[in-house]
């Protein structure tokens, strides 16, 4: 009998994590960098069961659906939309699936696609929250951040100086599987086995694509989807309890027609 409730049961709680997803979608609508997430559902193997009818030899065995279950929850890689800011200290990344690297307050590598960058009391490129840029590149002292180079090449102008000086380059990173990646909050993730052996390249060579100096590139959650997800999530969601509810009156009206 309570084979009969297992499709309803695992229908509502797809469904809410559906909903949890969706939530965590809009929450982060503007969060640059932000990839939006979506739940993967699979069908459970049915299982066999013998049944019969009153008076009746036993039919069977009879397969009888179990629900659905979590496959996986996916992250859509694709390219925000970007806005120019003409701020040098605004960066972003043309490709979708390319990171840069950062080492956060507690040690931990982090790779992000966006943000701004400001300079630290010692003359090293951070992240607006306060995550160093790796590797890490220092301003000589007095120096300001001119601009950043499609190739990833940062140039800094000494106080009283009138030429741009490069320090350096930034270096590009990706995985073989960025569904792998960890989502560590604020458009950051951390680096899994599950993501594979990161590479490195340099902006612009081969197939690495450019940096975006004074460009930020925003959230790619689509509000209109994921409200329209939103919905029939919802929708789903109360016809499944319908169902839950439903099954329960059967079982109640069978219970009483054999007392």
């Amino acid at each position: 009998m309570e084979a009969l409730y297992f499709p309803a049961v695992s229908g509502v709680r797809a469904q809410q994590v559906r909903l949890d997803t969706i939530a965590h979608n809009l929450a982060n609508l503007e969060t640059d960098g932000f990839k939006a997430a979506r739940a993967d559902f699979t069908a459970v193997p049915p299982q066999e069961y013998r049944v019969a009818r009153a008076g009746e030899a036993p039919l069977g065995p009879v397969p009888i659906g179990s629900g659905v279950e979590l496959s996986a929850t996916t992250r859509q890689f694709t390219l925000g939309p970007v806005e120019v800011t003409g701020d040098p200290f605004d960066l972003a990344l043309a490709g979708p699936d390319t990171f840069v690297a950062t080492e956060l307050p507690d040690g931990t590598t982090a790779f992000r696609r966006s943000g701004r960058l400001s300079i630290d009391a010692t003359g090293r490129l951070v992240f607006e929250d306060g995550s160093l840029l790796q590797p890490p590149l220092v301003l000589p002292a007095g120096a300001q951040l001119d601009r950043i180079a499609p190739d990833g090449t940062v140039f800094v102008r000494a106080a009283g100086s009138g030429d741009a000086q490069p320090i350096g380059r930034l270096e590009l990173v990706r995985f073989p599987n960025p569904q792998g990646l960890l989502v560590a909050g604020q458009g950051r993730w951390i680096a899994t086995e599950a993501a594979g052996q990161p590479e490195t390249g340099a902006p612009g060579e081969g197939n690495w694509p450019p940096v975006l100096s004074g460009v930020r590139e925003h959230s790619n959650v689509d509000l209109v989807d994921q409200m329209t997800q939103l919905i029939m999530a919802q929708r789903a969601y109360t016809a499944n309890l319908r169902s839950l509810q439903t099954i329960d009156e059967l079982i109640e009206i069978a219970t009483r027609l054999r007392q």
